[in-house]
């Protein structure tokens, strides 16, 4: 159960490094001249797959930075992150790296991109909460970059 039952409002991050180095190998694969299809069918076949992948996976990280603001509920043993509660004991840590704060869930070695976020109000308020919140609950809090998967 929350406490506050506003919560606090959170953001995907605007991945562009992520963007850019989704796009640039797509670009590179497009730009690269065939200099006989007919004799390579695989190597086309295999460009045609790489530049279809890039594009979707291009197109999921941008649809995740650019959609609307959620919310993080406190609660006194849960977070409840965009509408999907989490308890203190399916959390296995909490990385910080500058604004960014991902939430590492038990049995996962990489931070679904659902569970990374910044705050959008007062972030210094927040994450004060949040420190708090991990102390009294026994979860890790780690100050380093963290990677983050689809």
């Amino acid at each position: 159960m929350p406490e506050n039952s506003a919560g606090s409002r959170i953001k995907a991050p605007m991945a562009l490094r992520t963007l850019i180095g989704i796009l640039l190998p797509g670009l590179l694969v497009a730009l690269t001249p065939i200099t006989n299809a007919d004799r390579h069918p695989y190597i086309y076949y295999l460009r045609v797959f790489w530049l279809s992948a890039s594009l979707l996976a291009f197109l999921f990280i941008l649809f995740n930075a650019l959609r609307k603001a959620g919310r993080l509920k406190w609660g006194t043993d849960a977070l409840i992150v965009r509408n999907r509660s989490y308890s203190g004991k399916e959390i296995k840590a909490i990385y910080i790296d500058g604004p960014l704060v991902g939430i590492l869930p038990e049995g996962k070695r990489i931070v679904p991109v659902n569970l990374c976020f910044r705050f959008i109000e007062d972030r210094e308020e927040d994450m004060k909460r949040l420190m708090n919140w991990t102390e009294a609950n026994g979860i890790k809090l780690k100050y380093k970059r963290f990677v983050k998967w689809m």
